[in-house]
């Protein structure tokens, strides 16, 4: 084969190997040779399936510069390959299902990456190995399906409110959402909580909740160009938010959902920060997605002040 001056991806399954996702090659296996080559590239993407790759066999990959993404699935990897990924600056996901004789025990060995995905489902990946992916200071999701990791050993690392495992087979939805009410326990600060604040908190999002739902059915049939949107959207903003206009969101930038934004959220959760500032916790039913609504004592009433939503950690969004 006639290999290309340079490549950014680069994918074997089933004998092919595939670079930038269009030139392909047939490769019927992965020799030290080949990944060798491979390896020579400035790669920000790698990833084999389905072939026996060896701990060895990825060793011209380590401290690769500008490896992003890089994945070896149904593959013949142990422990001892994690310090190959140890000194990939730029490596964000990392992708190793299938490797059953992985069982993390070598994941110290990542604590100083950056890395914000790592998935583990049909490996060995156990409690002292999960434990130590914990300690991995970027980690946010891990993928935990099909592995020896017991409930106790999940429970083990609710002091780490960042991360969050994903296990679908593995537990029960019910046990999930202890062990995410369990973080957000722990994550609390030592305040008492103010059942007065938090029931008119909620009363107060939940009537936000109606009426913005309400606005986005009028918009559905209205449309923008309505002279009535941006005044009625205002005046639900002065009742109920005190956050100041951010541009890009509403309601300086006009935008809505035909299913409604908040149409299935439900209450999980309040947090205490002040006296005069809480946390509303909420999820939506459909979805399952999180929000944490920053909620403010402005005089006698409670308002909005921020919204955030769990994706790589809570990051502030707009209402």
């Amino acid at each position: 084969m006639e290999w290309p001056k340079r490549a950014r991806t680069a994918d074997w399954e089933n004998g092919v190997l595939t670079l930038d996702g269009e030139k392909q090659f047939e490769i019927p296996e992965l020799t030290a040779e080949i990944i060798g080559r491979l390896a020579g590239y400035t790669l920000a993407g790698f990833h084999t399936k389905g072939f026996p790759v060896t701990d060895e066999l990825l060793a011209p990959f380590a401290g690769h510069k500008s490896m992003v993404n890089f994945g070896v699935e149904k593959g013949a990897l142990t422990d001892a390959c994690f310090p190959v990924f140890s000194a990939m600056p730029k490596l964000r996901y990392l992708l190793l299902d299938g490797n059953a004789a992985i069982h993390g025990g070598g994941l110290s060995a990542l604590q100083s990456c950056k890395l914000d995905l790592l998935t583990l489902n049909h490996t060995g990946l156990d409690d002292v190995g999960l434990l130590q992916a914990s300690s991995i200071p970027k980690l946010s999701h891990i993928q935990i399906d099909h592995t020896a990791v017991t409930y106790e050993g999940l429970l083990a690392i609710a002091g780490n409110n960042y991360i969050h495992p994903v296990a679908h087979k593995q537990f029960t939805k019910e046990q999930m959402e202890h062990f995410s009410q369990l973080q957000r326990e722990k994550a609390k600060k030592p305040i008492q909580l103010d059942e007065q604040a938090v029931e008119e908190c909620r009363r107060v999002l939940s009537a936000f909740f109606a009426e913005m739902t309400e606005w986005e059915q009028y918009m559905e049939q209205a449309g923008f160009e309505n002279p009535e949107a941006v005044p009625r959207l205002l005046t639900i903003w002065e009742k109920y938010v005190s956050e100041k206009p951010r541009p890009g969101y509403l309601p300086l930038n006009l935008s809505y959902s035909a299913q409604g934004t908040y149409k299935g959220e439900q209450f999980l959760d309040a947090e205490q920060i002040t006296k005069n500032k809480l946390y509303i916790y909420t999820r939506e039913k459909n979805t399952g997605f999180d929000r944490r609504f920053l909620m403010k004592r402005v005089g006698e009433v409670w308002m909005i002040d921020a919204v955030q939503e769990r994706l790589d950690g809570w990051q502030r969004t707009g209402l």
